[in-house]
């Protein structure tokens, strides 16, 4: 039970990363709206591999691909 909750943690801290790596990158761009959600997924590895991240931040994306940025970005809390 104990690791359930630790992967659950770790997944909500990972997409907590990346929703504000896709504000940032809103905030840059005005037309993200009109991307599509796999460029964006691109643009948010992009900025993962740029190395502005902190430390922790980085030990928790770092490995990331495309695929699972998508997947975490897909993912809503407030559901069900």
């Amino acid at each position: 039970m104990l690791e359930f909750s630790m992967e659950k943690l770790e997944v909500e801290q990972k997409k907590s990363i990346i929703n504000q790596l896709v504000s940032e990158l809103a905030t840059e761009n005005m037309d993200l709206y009109y991307t599509d959600s796999s460029t964006i997924a691109t643009l948010v590895l992009e900025k993962i591999q740029s190395g502005n991240l902190k430390r922790t931040e980085l030990e928790l994306v770092g490995k990331l691909n495309t695929e699972d940025i998508l997947v975490l970005m897909s993912f809503h809390s407030n559901c069900c």
